[in-house]
């Protein structure tokens, strides 16, 4: 309703008011909180007439009027219940109770400010109300097993609100510990008879022999308690001045034993003190439910009044939080079954994201994108159920519970733990300037940058040796690079290059160089085999002109003989290859030659391959050249390499290529290989930060945050450092957590970003993530000063949409096969999706499933029944979750 409509509307009503009762009688005229208005009379004193009369009199003079509620009263009557102008004119519609929150719930937008989307951690303690709409599925148990699991690293506090039917304490097996007389139901009592609750540590119990977990018991069931349970109206407290509840939570955050985290356990249903608790006094609502029908629509309605809440937690704007709202799903059966687990979790999601979807953002975008983020499913567990306490053994399974807790957990005012130093504010800019990620292929980075950033693993040690001869892995996981610093070594010779490295050796074939050889290997009806010796004796020539030569080509023949590697060009390449192909016994002569340049080097020798992916072309002509070429020089290296005294071979190899290529025994390269994989997060984690340590002030920063005498981290390779070094040193770049995920710890949320659909992780990404993190930290930094870590993790949530559009371009410059298939995944628009919904060729299904593409969510490798899009190439696509559009 308008302003006007309603100025006009409480005019109307006020002259109505005016006829029926006399000038002498005031009219208060206010909205209802659901429809209409509630119009309140104050008469002159004396009448003799009964309140009810007075009302239907009133309600017989606004017969017509919108009108939801009438009182009549005279002005003595008015002054002993506190009826007045201000009272009257309070809008409720922001009350934390049930009436007017569902009320909110139901606006088609919701603007909320959430915790999670701010760079500050929550002053503590954080408050976490742990509610259920329907009872039997395990909210207690989740709450205990969760405090135990949080109070290993903070001090925990666990309120029993559930008043109608406490059992807390026994489940954390305090029961007997419960003074009479003690607990929230007396504390509460005691707030509204004496207005204040000045103290709660007397009612506190410690809870097992921590020293970090306490209980607030809800009281001792008995007569007394009942009576005073009786006394307590939760929805009187908010139209009053004395409201006992946020008394006791504010006696809780000034209590002796300063609780981090503060968790409440709910009474079941729409209750009185189940409403404030979730929509006032809570900064998380962990909502506890089982994905059956009958609970969807409750829980529905619940969740959108959550997201109308208005927390009594504020930022530091002064604007009210919004409670984050979370979703646990218990008990659920038989999740031995992937299949049971997956119908579950899907039906859950698909459940949340639709009742979040009226979600917005202060720009008015879509606040929700990660649902899966907020979900967690807990199996039904016969150790849990048959148990009557809870231990350590069971707490497994509700740990991501409490990593949705702990990530917005932060400093009391003055107050820093020893692990996590500041950054000083005024220095930072200096310090963001300094940082530098590559971000660029290994052959276009400057010499410079490519020996500061180039880090050495235990894999790459074994890469590097020379009994491995065939190096694997995908794009962007460092073959190029171990192929420059190998190539930098004396005991290397270049035979074939990527592109970009040519400076290396000028005359390195190019794809039109395989075109020509392709071309007159066909004409000669010979295959690759062939090609590859003479190729690898030219190369060995131009190193070093005095080795032997072709015997049965004249010296004047062959440019290579008379020109100088720096001088020689691709064309006299082809043309040296002709010549010395034209022989009909050239296969036969070229392994001959080798076998004479072998015996004449007197050291080893160690021959580099790589460029081969893209170094053909990428025409479908070339692709179907380069199968045979590298076929070629496989069969060559297993018939005669292994017969080579002083010449070993290193060839880097895409997996996807070593995998359709076509050779006979393959065995033979079977513990002979290496897969470039970034199977250990610490060593992925290392990858940034040894770019970062290149910025001196960092390198200080970590040196006197974590250094110790003897380790001056300065002057001590990253690749050195312990494990447990590393992570910190990263919490002190990008901070710990991510708000609010079930990956809530940064290198977590990156590892599991960053991965492909394989489980394989590219260095390149993370530092193409990193780079676009320092441009956004540099501009969040002008606004909004952060000293918690250099780079705030909110930067990398800000920086995945273009590196995902960077890695999707990557794909489609490598894989042109791969278009009908990006085409298709576009409209499907949503993963996981069901395989039928996929209307490719089988090969590029294939392939898409090679290269990291594509993942088998449910079903088999021979038998999907459901693909799903990694994180890392799906917002690219613009594909959303599952469910949504």
């Amino acid at each position: 309703m308008s302003s006007s409509i309603t100025d006009e509307a409480i005019s109307r009503i006020t002259a109505k008011v005016a006829d029926e009762f006399g000038g002498e009688s005031s009219a208060i005229v206010r909205r209802d909180s659901y429809r209409g208005f509630r119009v309140l009379v104050i008469t002159p004193d004396g009448r003799d007439d009964s309140p009810s009369d007075r009302r239907r009199r009133l309600a017989d003079a606004l017969v017509g009027e919108d009108v939801a509620h009438v009182e009549v009263l005279t002005r003595a009557e008015a002054a002993i219940v506190g009826a007045d102008d201000d009272a009257a004119s309070e809008d409720e519609r922001h009350l934390p109770l049930w009436p007017e929150s569902l009320l909110r719930g139901q606006d088609e937008i919701i603007h909320l400010n959430l915790p999670s989307r701010s760079d500050e951690s929550l002053e503590p303690p954080v408050v976490a109300t742990f509610y259920s709409l329907r009872g039997g599925v395990g909210r207690s148990t989740a709450l205990a097993h969760t405090a135990i699991s949080l109070a290993r690293s903070m001090r925990v506090l666990c309120i029993d609100m559930d008043l109608e039917a406490p059992g807390l304490a026994a489940l954390l097996d305090v029961e007997d510990e419960v003074l009479e007389g003690a607990g929230v139901v007396s504390l509460l009592l005691a707030g509204e008879m004496a207005g204040e609750i000045t103290s709660v540590d007397e009612h506190v119990i410690p809870v097992g022999q921590s020293g970090n977990l306490y209980l607030l018991p809800a009281g001792t069931p008995n007569a007394d308690y009942a009576r005073k349970l009786a006394q307590l109206e939760p929805a009187a407290w908010y139209r009053e001045a004395v409201n006992p509840l946020r008394d006791l939570m504010r006696a809780v955050r000034t209590m002796r034993l300063r609780p981090d985290v503060v968790l409440i356990d709910s009474r079941t249903g729409i209750s009185p003190l189940s409403a404030p608790l979730l929509f006032d006094v809570a900064d998380i609502a962990v909502v506890t439910m089982f994905p059956h029908p009958q609970a969807r629509v409750g829980t529905a309605a619940l969740t959108r009044a959550l997201l109308g809440a208005r927390s009594n937690r504020r930022d530091a704007t002064d604007t009210d939080f919004t409670p984050e709202p979370r979703f646990l799903i218990s008990p659920v059966p038989g999740l031995s079954s992937p299949e049971l687990k997956k119908h579950f979790e899907d039906r859950s999601v698909e459940w949340v994201r639709e009742w979040l979807a009226p979600a917005r953002d202060d720009q008015g975008e879509k606040v929700f994108d990660d649902v899966e983020e907020l979900v967690h499913v807990v199996g039904y567990s016969e150790e849990v159920a048959a148990s009557d306490y809870v231990g350590e053994s069971t707490l497994s399974a509700y740990e991501p519970i409490a990593g949705w807790i702990a990530g917005f957990v932060g400093e009391r005012p003055g107050e820093r733990r020893d692990d996590e130093p500041d950054i000083d504010v005024s220095a930072k800019s200096g310090l963001l300037d300094e940082l530098r990620f590559s971000t660029g292929t290994a052959e276009a980075q400057s010499d410079e940058d490519f020996e500061q950033t180039f880090l050495t693993t235990d894999i790459v040690e074994r890469a590097m040796r020379s009994d491995v001869p065939l190096v694997l892995g995908r794009k962007g996981t460092g073959k190029t690079a171990l192929f420059r610093r190998l190539a930098q070594r004396n005991d290397s010779v270049v035979v074939t290059s990527p592109p970009g490295l040519v400076t290396y050796r000028p005359w390195m074939p190019e794809a039109e160089s395989y075109r020509a050889i392709g071309d007159e290997l066909a004409r000669l009806e010979r295959d690759w085999r062939a090609a590859w010796p003479l190729l690898i004796g030219i190369a060995l020539k131009l190193r070093a002109p005095q080795l032997p030569g072709a015997r049965w080509v004249d010296t004047t023949d062959v440019a290579y003989e008379t020109t100088s590697e720096a001088a020689y060009s691709n064309l006299q390449l082809v043309k040296d290859l002709r010549t010395l192909l034209g022989h009909p016994d050239a296969a036969l002569l070229g392994v001959e030659w080798l076998r004479e340049v072998d015996a004449a080097l007197g050291e080893s020798i160690l021959l580099l391959f790589d460029g081969l992916d893209t170094g053909f072309g990428l025409e479908t002509a070339d692709l179907e050249r380069r199968q045979k070429g590298i076929g070629g020089l496989l069969s060559f290296l297993m018939s005669h390499g292994d017969g080579l005294v002083s010449i070993d071979f290193k060839l880097m190899l895409r997996e996807d290529i070593w995998r359709l290529v076509s050779v006979a025994n393959k065995s033979h390269f079977y513990g002979r290989e290496v897969r470039l994989a970034w199977a250990y997060q610490a060593d992925y984690l290392r990858v940034a930060l040894k770019q970062s340590l290149r910025s001196e002030r960092f390198a200080e920063y970590v040196h006197a945050a974590l250094g110790r005498p003897g380790l001056d981290l300065r002057r001590t390779a990253v690749e050195y450092w312990p494990e447990a070094l590393v992570y910190d040193a990263w919490t002190l770049l990008v901070g710990e957590r991510v708000s609010g995920g079930k990956t809530a710890f940064t290198y977590n949320w990156v590892w599991s970003r960053l991965s492909d659909a394989n489980e394989n992780h590219s260095p390149r990404a993370l530092l193409q993530l990193f780079n676009e993190a320092v441009q956004v930290e540099r501009r969040l930094q002008r606004s909004n000063p952060y000293e918690r870590s250099v780079l705030r993790p909110r930067a990398l949530v800000e920086s995945l949409d273009e590196v995902s559009e960077q890695a999707i371009t990557a794909l489609r410059e490598e894989f042109r096969e791969l278009e009908p298939l990006f085409v298709a995944l576009e409209n499907v628009g949503r993963t996981p999706f069901d395989a039928i919904d996929l209307d490719v060729e089988g090969a590029v299904e294939n392939l898409a499933r090679e290269v990291g593409l594509l993942g088998v969510d449910i079903g088999t490798r021979d038998d999907v029944e459901r693909y799903r899009v990694p994180e890392l190439y799906r917002k690219a696509l613009g594909m959303g979750r599952r469910g949504q559009a």
